[in-house]
């Protein structure tokens, strides 16, 4: 989430794209960021203003994985399908 006392990014690479607005982002030790992921392997977001951070943060999750609970194979014993 964000904190100011860290800015994840170094500042010789001083733009970056809102991912809201699409407009640069100049990073400064104000900038807002929200970090997706772990740190490793995630990707940090830079936002030009706090109302583009919300509209980011409001953008709902889709989890496809839950449907995978469900299995669509062929119970039966016979080795066929039965479509």
């Amino acid at each position: 989430m964000n904190h100011p006392a860290r800015n994840p990014l170094p500042l010789d690479r001083a733009h970056l794209s809102d991912p809201i607005t699409g407009r640069p982002v100049r990073i400064t030790d104000r900038t807002l960021w929200l970090q997706e992921g772990d740190p490793d392997d995630g990707i940090t977001l830079y936002f030009e203003s706090r109302e583009t951070l919300e509209a980011y943060r409001r953008i709902p999750v889709e989890h496809p994985e839950a449907g995978l609970s469900h299995s669509l194979s062929n119970q039966d014993d016979e080795g066929y399908d039965e479509g």
